[in-house]
């Protein structure tokens, strides 16, 4: 059947490796573990840790987020920003995209449907 899309790309691209974020750097990046220090929309540190079993997002030191992940890894994570941090309670959610061995392929903040940092390895 033909794409009746006349924007449609014709052929997919391969996803280009490398981190995108305007207003947040990548502090320390290994196997499930993540430390991303952001400057906008938000200034704090984000930590998503994936160690044994355990999957935790804290950001300022705050737990935010955490499950045991003992047969399947959570890969959306959803939460509301502590009042500590943001008033206004904004809502985040993490996506995460695993490879062979669990190894973090793609690593997405979106900060109120706002994307802040996209990262693929």
């Amino acid at each position: 059947m033909l794409n009746s899309n006349p924007f449609a790309p014709r052929v997919m691209l391969e996803e280009e490796r490398g981190v995108y974020a305007d207003g947040a750097s990548l502090r320390r990046s290994y196997f499930v573990h993540r430390e991303i220090e952001f400057t906008r929309p938000i200034a704090a540190v984000l930590v998503y840790d994936g160690w044994w079993f355990r999957q935790q997002v804290s950001i300022d030191g705050i737990v935010v987020w955490r499950r045991i992940s003992w047969t399947t890894f959570h890969n959306r994570i959803e939460f509301e920003l502590p009042a500590e941090i943001d008033p206004n309670r904004t809502p985040v959610r993490i996506d995460i995209r695993f490879g062979p061995g669990l190894g973090i392929r793609r690593f997405q903040v979106t900060f109120g449907g706002l994307v802040a940092y996209d990262e693929i390895v």
